[in-house]
């Protein structure tokens, strides 16, 4: 099989972290984004995918290359964005070629949902496309959707299926994942930039195209906000959100456990370490705190529920608290406590004010 990777978005949520690095290479405990992808796609046995690109193009190819957790990339560059649908349709060749339903993934939201349960539904219900829709407290800030007993979607933001439905409506929001059968591409327009989700899947509802619907209360989670990320590393650490693969990855450590002495400071777990890290005398790293490759904690530094980039350092000192120290970045606060802060290299700082 194959799949679509959303990956060529700009990540302004994030303001200045998403602009050093694109947000699918942000690390989540450790793993790119969009590794969590990549693995999930290829445990149901994708073996190539569609990538495309825009912000950050480079970066991402180079940290990929052609292939990369499990599965063969081909990349799709996008020099004006095309959107959601006008992405998806730019690889059409690609993705239509073996004439068999694909997934369609964002790279930037992990989920514990189950694929293999969804296309057993799309294929049974012969399905134009299926969505897999999470019923979450956030459903009005994403868009409510109905779907009825069936398993059809009945209703997509204010649009809705002409016809009775099959019992009672549930609400829920998208998730961004689903499953297309090759005919959905020709609903939508070549060559210009499109939205899945206010351009084609409404209009597809109204003309009461079969779009199918499964429900999943796995772990879910829309990492475009630093406020969200931050949340995302913990809840990887608290074995919340359980990823489809094996995991710390290779060279790193989960400390998990009571307080305790490492190097010349202290650990209060969980707290995700990298290789080469420097924990010097009285820093305290914890609890759910991610420090990368070769970063560094100096005399009496505290990170609590923060996240330390590869080379990143918290000066002596310096106490922090929801923060996110950038690549090689200094976060030096002598004798203050910093709360919801991002720290980048060159000294560029903002708050975190996201919800």
């Amino acid at each position: 099989m194959r799949a679509f990777v959303m990956a060529a978005g700009y990540g302004k949520r994030l303001g200045a972290l998403g602009e050093e690095i694109p947000k699918p290479l942000l690390p989540l405990g450790g793993v790119p984004l969009i590794g969590f992808a990549l693995e999930k796609l290829a445990a149901v046995g994708v073996s190539e995918v569609a990538v495309n690109l825009h912000h950050g193009a480079e970066k991402i190819r180079s940290a990929l290359g052609d292939y990369a957790h499990g599965v063969h990339i081909h990349y799709f560059h996008e020099p004006e964005i095309l959107g959601t649908a006008g992405g998806i349709k730019n690889a059409e060749a690609f993705l239509c070629e073996k004439n068999e339903p694909f997934f369609v993934i964002n790279a930037d939201a992990p989920c514990g949902a189950n694929l293999k349960t969804a296309l057993d539904h799309h294929q049974k219900g012969d399905f134009l496309a299926t969505l897999i829709l999470r019923r979450l407290p956030e459903a009005q800030e994403y868009g409510v959707l109905e779907f009825d007993e069936a398993g059809r979607l009945r209703s997509f933001l204010d649009a809705s299926a002409p016809g009775v439905p099959q019992g009672e409506l549930s609400p829920a929001m998208f998730t961004g994942l689903s499953i297309m059968s090759p005919e959905m591409l020709s609903h939508i327009p070549a060559g210009v930039e499109s939205d899945i989700s206010t351009q084609v899947y409404p209009r597809l509802m109204e003309s009461d195209a079969r779009i199918g619907a499964v429900l999943s209360d796995s772990y879910w989670m829309d990492v475009g906000t630093p406020t969200r990320y931050l949340q995302a590393n913990m809840d990887v650490m608290s074995g919340e959100f359980a990823p489809d693969f094996s995991w710390p990855p290779s060279g790193f450590l989960l400390i998990e456990g009571p307080t305790m002495k490492w190097g010349e400071g202290s650990i209060e777990p969980p707290v995700l370490m990298g290789p080469d890290v420097v924990i010097q005398k009285n820093a305290k790293a914890g609890p759910f705190t991610a420090i990368m490759a070769g970063a560094t904690l100096g005399n009496n530094a505290v990170a609590r529920e923060s996240i330390v980039f590869l080379g990143g350092k918290i000066d002596e000192d310096s106490n922090l608290k929801r923060c996110i120290v950038g690549p090689d970045a200094v976060a030096s606060f002598s004798g203050t406590e910093v709360r919801e802060m991002v720290i980048l290299r060159d000294g560029e700082q903002s708050k975190i004010c996201d919800a």
